[in-house]
């Protein structure tokens, strides 16, 4: 009796603490949108698909991995600095090549253990890798033939003694390159496939801040001497990382300052931002009181959504190309959906996200839950102006997160299209969206004039015809009750 009590006894230690690694590894609930700067819990939009280690990928275990690339084939190029190698996987992220060795002109050239970028040209095929300790970018086939290696181009713009740190990389269909270096903060530099520097790309602007104002004024007042001496100075910041779009436009991530205008860009081929409202992470931020906030890559997936990450805190920050903040998921820990030292983030054709940790040396690849698809759905359908057909999806998220305010606006849009104003006002009201109550309520107004105006001309018609001729009518209405009255 006692054996089998003490046989039940540790059935059923195991199976509790079976369920407690169980619990500890599954992905926490950590998604969440905001709400006038105020984070608001939510449905999880993403989970855990895959993990990519050394025992998914067949290959030895990644070193301080710096940087991710995903082809239109699915194919990801993993830069893993460690081991002084490009990792390729396939689409089931199996291995199926590592280039360790490079070979320019019967020359082995060994990649330094800094490298940082990498990117991938669909054009002509090749690798674009910035060595950044080599100073130095190579480009190369997937064999490890190089056929070029770009050192510090050359131009009169460009200052001869400039040290040159190539550090991130992207490749225009033009063949043009787009290269960031650290100690460069006037903008991505330009270059052709000579060499040659055509100058900088997309400084970023700096914003009138109140501080800014007051060094100004003292400036304006004190003499160029005291001026000298002043260790006030309003630089803008680098580019932490960019993004070439299939609709070829390029996007990048900043250091979040109060100086800057924006720390998130989507430039046209003159360098503008194009965006038709900014991301303000920097405010976002300030107001949850967390700082140090290091803004490390930026991708953008097939439906326009973009994804933003966080080195220092871990979230991923997902927007619609309206700049709607979509969700925000992720965060620093060694569970699954966690991360160390997210360096860099790719989107694949299925539109997960693979996330890029240089500290736990994996992958991991984040897919839409329902939840998640149905919020992409509704805003890609709202995004088209297609308000009607965005009313099911949007009624699908509501169902599971009734604190999405992006949902209300959503179906008040949709109402308005149809002409149901009322309804659309009510939604704007839930959504806390004052510009879209008004346009309901003018619109609500617009139509009730529109369907009493026949009623309001023939009273209006009626009264001044009876001011007009009151005598007249007086004298027809007695004359006629007088000889009824006969």
């Amino acid at each position: 009796m006692r054996r089998r009590i003490g046989s039940l006894l540790l059935a059923l230690v195991l199976v509790l603490t079976s369920l407690a690694m169980a619990v500890s590894a599954a992905q926490p609930d950590r998604t969440y949108t905001y709400e006038e700067d105020t984070p608001v819990p939510a449905t999880n939009a993403y989970q855990v698909k895959i993990i990519v280690d050394e025992s998914v990928m067949g290959t030895k275990q990644l070193n301080n991995p710096r940087d991710i690339f995903v082809d239109h084939e699915d194919r990801i190029f993993i830069l893993d600095s460690g081991n002084a190698r490009v990792v390729v996987l396939d689409k089931d992220y199996r291995c199926i090549k590592e280039i360790s060795e490079f070979i320019y002109k019967d020359e082995v050239l060994t990649l330094s253990d800094g490298a940082e970028g990498l990117f991938f040209r669909e054009e002509n095929k090749m690798l674009y890798i910035a060595d950044t300790n080599n100073d130095r970018i190579l480009v190369s086939d997937l064999d490890g033939k190089v056929s070029r290696v770009y050192t510090k181009p050359v131009g009169e713009l460009l200052d001869p003694n400039l040290e040159y740190k190539p550090r991130k990389i992207i490749v225009d269909n033009m063949g043009i390159m787009y290269v960031t270096s650290g100690n460069i903060n006037t903008g991505a530099l330009m270059v052709d496939s000579a060499n040659s520097f055509l100058g900088f790309y997309g400084t970023n602007k700096l914003k009138m801040t109140a501080s800014m104002q007051v060094e100004f004024f003292w400036r304006s007042i004190l003499s160029a001497e005291a001026n000298k001496q002043s260790g006030v100075t309003f630089q803008p910041v680098e580019f932490n990382n960019l993004f070439w779009s299939d609709d070829r436009f390029v996007y990048t991530v900043s250091p979040l300052s109060e100086d800057t205008a924006t720390s998130v860009s989507k430039l046209n081929a003159l360098g503008n931002d194009v965006f038709v409202q900014s991301i303000d992470l920097y405010t976002l931020n300030k107001t949850r009181k967390i700082s140090g906030v290091v803004l490390s890559d930026i991708t953008v997936d097939s439906e326009g959504a973009i994804t933003i990450v966080d080195i220092t805190t871990g979230h991923l920050y997902q927007y619609d190309e309206n700049c709607n903040l979509l969700s925000v998921f992720g965060g620093m820990g060694y569970q699954k959906g966690l991360f160390t030292q997210p360096v860099s983030i790719e989107s694949d054709s299925d539109n997960n996200v693979l996330v890029l940790d240089a500290s736990k040396n994996t992958v991991t690849v984040m897919e839409q839950t329902f939840y998640g698809r149905m919020v992409r759905s509704a805003n890609y359908l709202y995004g088209q102006g297609r308000y009607q057909e965005s009313i099911e999806p949007w009624m699908e998220v509501l169902r599971m997160n009734a604190n999405y305010t992006q949902a209300y606006t959503g179906l008040g849009k949709a109402y308005i299209s149809m002409g149901e104003y009322e309804q659309a006002m009510e939604y704007f009201k839930l959504g806390k969206d004052k510009e879209g109550y008004a346009e309901a309520k003018a619109s609500l107004r617009d139509e009730t004039i529109r369907e009493y105006f026949a009623y309001v001309v023939a009273v209006v018609v009626v009264l001044l015809i009876f001011i007009l001729f009151y005598e007249r009518i007086i004298d027809i209405v007695s004359t006629i009750y007088w000889r009824i009255r006969k």
